[in-house]
């Protein structure tokens, strides 16, 4: 009888083990085989969308506009978190410095969320309605299947 009881706890750890190798598997693979597009690639979106040279220039400037509103969030950003770990470091935190940290942080978080809601409304002006139709599935995609900070995993 012990035996019997030794050889089904084995055989229930191994069928475990075995199933969260393949499961484990399963989600890094899955994970592995998505590419993830740079939409602020104009070239690749010149490629993809099939543009034409004035569309692709009109979106070049666009990109540009862009990306200095986010870089100009990036730094508030990360200026607010810099300081925010200054006052962490300290023996005792002044919580009205850190909360106003971490404000800083959100609306420069904010502004940049508005600013790329912005960008792709605005390149979508500049493209035909099949070519909006293709980078809508593509912002789609690309908005609805990742977590920025890789946390969490969308619900089909």
């Amino acid at each position: 009888m012990k035996r019997t009881l030794t050889a089904l706890a084995t055989l229930a750890l191994l069928v475990t083990a075995l199933s969260f190798g393949v499961a484990n598997w399963c989600v890094r693979r899955s994970a592995a085989s998505e590419t993830v597009v740079d939409l602020n690639d104009t070239a690749w979106l010149k490629r993809e969308l099939k543009l034409t040279d004035a569309q692709g220039a009109d979106i070049e400037k666009l990109d540009k506009e862009f990306r200095q509103k986010v870089e100009h969030c990036c730094e508030t950003h990360c200026g607010a978190r810099f300081t925010l770990s200054e006052e962490l470091a300290k023996p005792q935190v002044d919580l009205a410095k850190a909360a106003a940290c971490v404000d800083r942080m959100s609306a420069a978080q904010a502004e940049s969320e508005h600013a790329t809601l912005d960008h792709i409304l605005r390149v979508r002006a500049v493209l035909s309605p099949e070519q909006q139709r293709q980078y809508a599935a593509l912002v789609s995609k690309q908005v609805c299947t990742a977590c920025p900070l890789g946390l969490h995993h969308p619900m089909p």
